[in-house]
C-alpha cells in the first residue's frame, strides 16, 4: 500500500423489512470510479475502494485485505477497522460475530486466518531454518473499560489491563491473555469463544447491537535467515536483528508483527436509537471513542502533519492501537453503510467520518500549491531575453515570494495540529448538550482563536497572490520596461485579482453540527 491509511466503502443491500417499507436506494455510483453520490443532493465522496451491493465477501478480501496479510507476514503492523451505523454490516464483513461462524462465504477474518498459515508454511518450505509462533488476543472496550474476552474466569476479565510503551515506540498490553495457536481452525475457535462473551443489547436500530469496540489481534513472532527476505524499511528500529547462527552458519533475524481486526460499535446519534439510561451512557462512550479515532486518522492522513503531534492518548482505543496506526504500519478503514433512504442521515455521517478536518485548511493548502506552480512558471519566463539586472531583481522577488509561501505552509501545519484539538473540544460540547438537553452552547474560545488565525492566513495568502500576479505582469512586459517607472512616479499598474476566499463571521454551534456527529 502506498499510503499509511486507506479507506474502503461497502454498501449493504436493502433488507426484507426495508423493501416491505418501500425504502429506495439513496446511493448512486460513478462507473469505473471509486466514487459515490447521495441521491437528491450534490454530495459526492471518493474512496480508495467502493463495493456496491453486488460485491461479495471474496471481492472485499481480495481487493483490499489480501495485500495487508502479505505485509503482516513481512513484519509490518496492520490494522483493519470496520465502522458505520448499527446494522450496516460491520460484523458481517469482518466475521467477528458468533452468528457468522461457518458462513459458506467467509468474511475477512476467516480468510485472513487461512492465508496467514498458508503463507507461513510456504515460507518454511523455502527457508527450513525459519521458526514462527502465532498468538491471538481478544479485547472488548466497553464504556472505556477494557475486558479480556479470552479469560476463562469471568471475574478476571476486568482485571486492570495496562498499556505500556517501550523505548522503540512499541505498545504492549500488560495483563492480556495471548493464546498460542497452531492452525487457522484453532485461531477461529478462539475467536468464537471470545465472541460468546461480547456485550450486546437491543436498540431501535438493532436487536443484537454490539455496544462495545472489539479488537481481535493476531501476533506473529518469527525467526528466519537474514537472506531469506529483505527486512521491511524501518523494521531495524522496531525489532533489531539477533545474531544466533544456524547449522549452516547463517545469521538469523527476529520479527514481531501484529494484525488487529477492529469491529467498532455502531456510530449513530442517540436521538435515532432513542437510547436512555445505560444505553445512552454506552452511546456517549462509543461516540467519544470514535471521535478520538477520527482525529487520529485525520492527523495521519494529512501529509503536512506527519511530524506533528497525533492525539493517540485521547482515548483508550487509539492508545491501544498506537503502534499500529501511522509510521510504517498499514491501516484499512472499512466504512459500512446502508443503501436505504431511511438511513441517509446516518450514511452521510459515516461517509463524513474521515473528512473531519476543516475544508478551509484544504483550500488554503491548494492555494499555496497553486502559487508554487506559478513561481515555477515565473522562473521559466525570467530566463528569456531580459537584462542581467532585470533577472537579478526578478530572482529577488521570487525568493521573497517563496519565503512567504514557506512561512505560510509552516503556519498551516501548526493550524492543522490545533484543529484536532478544536474539533475534539467541539464534539465534547455536543455530546454534553445531547445528554443535558437543548441548552445553548457558546463557541469555545479555542475555536474563536482558530477562526481568527484562519482569517489572518487568508489575508497573507491574498497578499502573496497579489505579489505573484504583479510579478507575472512585470515579467510578461518587454525587458526595457520591466522595472521602469511611470512618468508620475508610480509603479507598474495592475488590477487586483479577486480572492477565492471570503470573510465570514464565526457562527455559533447549530443543531446541524450536532447531527453530523
Amino acid at each position: 500500500m502506498n499510503t499509511a491509511v486507506k479507506v474502503a466503502l461497502r454498501v449493504r443491500p436493502l433488507t426484507l423489512q426495508e423493501q416491505i417499507s418501500n425504502c429506495s436506494e439513496c446511493i448512486s455510483y460513478v462507473p469505473n470510479e471509486p466514487q459515490i453520490g447521495i441521491v437528491g443532493s450534490d454530495k459526492s465522496f471518493t474512496f480508495d475502494y467502493v463495493f456496491d451491493e453486488e460485491r461479495n465477501q471474496r471481492h472485499v478480501y481480495e481487493e483490499c485485505a489480501k495485500e495487508l496479510v502479505e505485509r503482516f507476514i513481512e513484519g509490518f503492523n496492520v490494522t483493519i477497522l470496520a465502522y458505520g451505523q448499527t446494522g450496516s454490516g460491520k460484523t458481517y464483513s469482518m466475521g467477528t460475530g458468533l452468528q457468522y461462524q461457518g458462513n459458506p462465504d467467509p468474511a475477512i477474518v476467516p480468510r485472513a486466518a487461512h492465508a496467514i498459515f498458508q503463507l507461513l508454511d510456504a515460507q518454511m518450505e523455502k527457508d527450513p531454518s525459519m521458526e514462527y509462533q502465532v498468538y491471538v488476543s481478544f479485547l472488548e472496550l466497553y464504556n472505556e473499560e477494557l475486558i479480556d474476552l479470552l479469560q476463562t474466569q469471568p471475574r478476571t476479565r476486568k482485571d486492570t489491563i495496562q498499556v505500556r510503551e517501550d523505548g522503540f515506540g512499541g505498545i504492549s498490553w500488560q495483563g492480556v491473555k495471548e493464546q498460542q495457536v497452531a492452525s487457522a481452525q484453532e485461531l477461529l475457535d478462539w475467536l468464537q469463544k471470545g465472541s460468546l462473551c461480547r456485550t450486546t443489547a437491543a436498540t431501535d436500530m438493532n436487536q443484537t447491537s454490539s455496544r462495545s469496540h472489539a479488537i481481535f489481534s493476531v501476533i506473529l513472532k518469527q525467526q528466519r535467515s537474514e537472506d531469506a527476505d529483505p527486512v521491511p524499511e524501518g523494521e531495524e528500529e522496531e525489532a533489531p536483528a539477533v545474531t544466533p547462527k544456524t547449522p549452516h552458519d547463517k545469521p538469523l533475524k527476529k520479527l514481531a508483527s501484529k494484525f488487529h481486526f477492529v469491529d467498532l460499535a455502531g456510530s449513530e446519534r442517540l436521538k435515532r436509537t432513542r437510547a436512555v439510561g445505560d444505553r445512552a451512557k454506552e452511546g456517549i462512550s462509543i461516540n467519544s471513542g470514535l471521535l478520538a479515532l477520527g482525529n487520529v486518522i485525520s492527523a495521519l492522513g494529512d501529509e503536512s502533519r506527519k511530524s506533528s503531534h497525533v492525539p493517540y492518548r485521547d482515548s483508550k482505543l487509539t492508545r491501544l492501537l498506537q503502534d499500529s496506526l501511522g509510521g510504517n504500519s498499514a491501516t484499512l478503514m472499512l466504512a459500512c453503510v446502508s443503501g436505504a433512504d431511511a438511513d441517509v442521515s446516518e450514511t452521510i455521517s459515516t461517509l463524513d467520518f474521515r473528512d473531519s478536518t476543516n475544508s478551509e485548511i484544504a483550500q488554503l493548502r491548494a492555494e499555496i500549491n497553486r502559487l508554487k506552480m506559478e513561481n515555477s512558471s515565473f522562473r521559466a519566463m525570467g530566463s528569456g531575453p531580459a537584462t542581467e539586472l532585470d533577472q537579478r531583481r526578478a530572482a529577488e522577488e521570487m525568493r521573497s515570494l517563496r519565503g512567504e509561501v514557506t512561512r505560510l505552509r509552516e503556519r498551516l501545519r501548526e493550524s492543522s495540529s490545533e484543529l484536532c484539538d478544536v474539533l475534539a473540544e467541539r464534539d465534547t460540547l455536543l455530546v454534553e448538550r445531547e445528554v443535558t438537553g437543548d441548552a445553548d452552547i457558546e463557541a469555545h474560545p479555542i475555536m474563536m482563536t482558530y477562526h481568527h488565525t484562519v482569517m489572518q492566513l487568508k489575508d497573507r495568502l491574498i497578499a502573496a497572490e497579489d505579489q505573484a500576479l504583479e510579478l507575472q505582469t512585470l515579467l510578461s512586459q518587454k525587458p526595457s520596461s520591466v522595472f521602469g517607472r511611470r512618468p508620475n512616479g508610480q509603479g507598474p499598474s495592475r488590477q487586483k485579482a479577486p480572492s477565492p476566499f471570503r470573510r465570514r463571521a464565526v457562527e455559533p454551534l447549530s443543531d446541524d453540527d450536532h447531527d453530523a456527529d
